[in-house]
């Protein structure tokens, strides 16, 4: 990990915080010729122990004030929440540690004046990663606008229109979601720190706030904000929309000389000035020169992608290029004079325009306290017999109102209670906070257990991810209900172990997993060894596990742009596997529900295994025919023959294995041939043994499983 240069000590450098945006930043550090990153810092030690293992750290902590004490620093890298930047940036600070903040630098104007205050005394160096501010295109307008190009400046507009996925998925505990004004404080100050970089502090604004949400925990939430305002004669216009549909972030200014445009979705910056031609000349050749421009750009970015994953360019995408700018420059200048950029002052300068605007908002403040676990319920809660990890899932929902109307006392594992929907806790149900992969989480859990339904799931992207983050995991789970006499476990498995394409005929629970698709896909390679683990323990030492493999699963609480319909690289495009006209192995999320909760009473079925489909009755193009006539829209529609897929895969295998990547897997025919599910699921055995009746009318399949899902989605 050490790049040192031989010139001087290397840079010893630590992460706070090990969520997604750390793995920017170690990227960036590993980059630079003389810096070492020798610990990493999280409240969650095991997140930390997974990042450092998969990066090479070699020193994992969960306390702050141990790191700094026990490691010697010369800067942390503070990755946490905006609320905790004060606390944690004086704690490095009086450490004697340089620090850099991603954004915010904190979110109030007194806490950044403080912290400013207390590195200054201190004598150390603090700078802010806001994410947009090197991006080349950025430096260009910068360039343009400074050096006269555009003119004055008449009309400033800032938008920031993208999706913001926590609100359809949480974590709902999140502090971004706190308040609804707590979002100027980590989303939105990416745009005003480019206002405030580019023309400085308004003179005047006024706000809307529009399309209120409502959230889990009482929680509020606005999704269209327009902020406008003047700076002299230029007027200033900032927009963030928040919902579903076609990206954008820009700005764009109108000059007396030129119009300047910097897209960041697109990586592109164009500016359109007249040329010495009469008017219809002059038109043609702005349009053109714009074209070059676009198309030129355009080009070189698709080629810094290629190149990157081949191994041949540090420019990778635009994003983490940016983000690897930013804390080179940090690491340049920290010990002169700090780049305009990354100086605390635009941080405070642009938290002081959020705290503006937040007042201009006339929101009240809210009134709901954060969940917490010993809270009294809606009603007395049962005594828990049934324990579901997993069950704040989209399965895992259904499955504990079934299990709630059937007279069993449920207690939820749950990584974040703050997630559990108001209408799960209304069930009555008890909550216990925990990771599945803790095992002392699962067996303090397991308590007064007798029946275990094991829905959920690891991640990753790698083989390595899933047998830490799943199969072992899942083995532990296992053995601790054999610990603590569990009645029997039930445990999740899925038809996508199997091979589904032309020829593979009907398949049943005896059909076996193609070895094709495990070689290449972790997910049903996961769920294959985890049957296999419950199965050799099922024999040997007589635990009580019954298989399920639920099918295409719809119906409400789903969404309605499924994976086993098609692939959704866009919500307005679908990749249909093969020509969308195979009958599809669809079945109820109720259904689902319905056949975990019979097998209780069950006898004798100990070592089973269950196939959950229902009749096929609906094709992919069926469903999406369904889907856009009851949403009103119009999605692109595209047939994707097998071979198609298989050979982008082998492209995207060939650039990988030129830039050495170690997981880059030859790719399987079978794997992308099989997603079209040409083959018939026969599930009668659930039926026969569980008493199970799926509904099957057609008609009832459409009105449940796609436009129950499309009105829940677009409400």
């Amino acid at each position: 990990m050490s790049a040192s240069n031989g010139q001087s000590k290397p840079i010893a450098v630590a992460l706070l915080g090990a969520g997604y945006i750390s793995d920017y930043h170690f990227a960036a550090l590993r980059q630079l010729p003389n810096v070492e990153v020798r610990a990493i810092c999280d409240l969650n030690k095991r997140l930390a122990e997974q990042f450092a293992q998969s990066k090479g750290i070699p020193t994992v902590y969960s306390d702050l004030g141990k790191m700094l004490s026990e490691e010697r620093l010369d800067a942390v890298h503070i990755l946490t929440p905006p609320h905790v930047h004060f606390a944690t940036g004086c704690q490095v600070v009086e450490a004697g540690v340089d620090a850099f903040i991603e954004k915010p630098l904190c979110h109030r104007v007194s806490d950044c004046q403080e912290l400013r205050r207390r590195a200054e005394t201190t004598g150390r160096s603090i700078g802010v990663s806001h994410n947009f501010l090197y991006f080349p295109a950025y430096e260009r307008l910068v360039a343009d606008l400074r050096s006269g190009r555009l003119g004055r400046v008449d009309q400033i507009d800032i938008v920031w229109n993208k999706e913001l996925g926590q609100l359809s998925g949480g974590p709902y505990g999140a502090w971004m979601l706190q308040t609804p004004k707590n979002i100027l404080f980590e989303v939105a100050p990416h745009s005003f720190t480019h206002l405030v970089h580019l023309i400085g502090q308004p003179d005047s604004l006024s706000v809307d706030v529009n399309d209120r949400i409502d959230l889990p925990r009482g929680l509020e939430f606005y999704r269209r904000w327009e902020v406008r305002g003047w700076k002299g004669n230029t007027s200033i216009r900032l927009r963030f929309s928040f919902i579903d549909g076609y990206p954008e972030h820009y700005i764009h200014i109108r000059g007396t000389n030129a119009v300047a445009h910097v897209d960041f979705e697109n990586n592109t910056y164009t500016c359109q000035e007249h040329t010495p031609y009469l008017l219809d000349v002059d038109r043609f050749a702005t349009v053109a020169t714009v074209a070059r421009d676009s198309m030129a750009q355009a080009t070189g970015t698709l080629a810094n992608f290629v190149l990157s994953k081949a191994g041949l360019s540090k420019v990778s995408a635009p994003f983490s290029y940016s983000i690897a700018r930013t804390v080179e420059s940090f690491y340049a200048t920290r010990s002169a004079k700090l780049d305009e950029r990354i100086d605390p002052s635009l941080g405070e300068g642009a938290i002081a325009l959020a705290e503006w605007i937040a007042r201009e908002t006339h929101l009240p403040e809210p009134q709901t306290e954060p969940f917490a676990l010993n809270q009294p319920a809606p009603t007395e809660l049962p005594k828990s017999n049934v324990l579901v990890i997993g069950g704040t899932g989209f399965i895992g929902q259904a499955l504990v109102q079934r299990l709630r109307q059937d007279g069993h006392g449920v207690r939820i594992l749950a990584r974040d209670p703050n997630n559990c929907s108001p209408a799960l806790r209304s069930l009555g149900v008890e909550l216990a906070k925990g990771d599945f992969a803790d095992a002392n989480a699962v067996s303090a859990a397991l308590e007064g257990i007798e029946y275990v339904y094991h829905l959920a799931r690891g991640n990753g992207k790698t083989w390595d991810d899933y047998l830490k983050t799943d199969v072992e995991p899942t083995r532990k789970v296992a053995e601790l209900c054999l610990e603590h006499g569990v009645k029997r476990l039930f445990y999740a498995s899925s038809i996508a172990i199997y091979y589904a394409g032309n020829g593979a005929g009907t398949i049943t629970e005896e059909t076996k997993p193609h070895e094709g698709m495990l070689r290449v896909a972790p997910y049903p390679r996961s769920k294959v060894e985890n049957e296999r683990i419950l199965l050799q323990l099922q024999r040997e030492k007589g635990l009580p596990v019954v298989i399920f493999r639920p099918g295409v699963v719809l119906g409400r609480g789903g969404n309605p742009y499924h994976w086993g319909i098609a692939a959704w690289p866009y919500n307005s495009v679908c990749r249909l596997w093969g020509d969308g006209n195979s009958k599809l192995p669809i079945v109820l999320v109720d259904d689902v529900a319905d056949a975990m909760a019979r097998a209780i009473a069950v006898p004798g079925i100990e070592g089973e295994s269950y196939n959950l489909t229902s009749e096929p009755q609906i094709s992919a193009n069926d469903y999406l025919d369904e889907f856009e006539q009851r949403a009103g829209l119009k999605l692109r529609r595209i047939p994707t023959a097998s071979w198609r897929n298989y050979s982008e895969a082998l492209v995207k295998w060939a650039v990988k294995s030129l830039g050495r990547d170690p997981n880059a897997a030859f790719p399987s025919y079978a794997d992308w041939e099989g997603r079209s599910f040409a083959a018939v699921f026969d599930s009668s055995k659930a039926e026969r043994q569980l008493g199970w009746s799926p509904v099957k009318d057609r008609t009832t399949l459409i009105k449940e499983g796609v436009h129950a899902p499309a009105d829940e989605f677009f409400a």
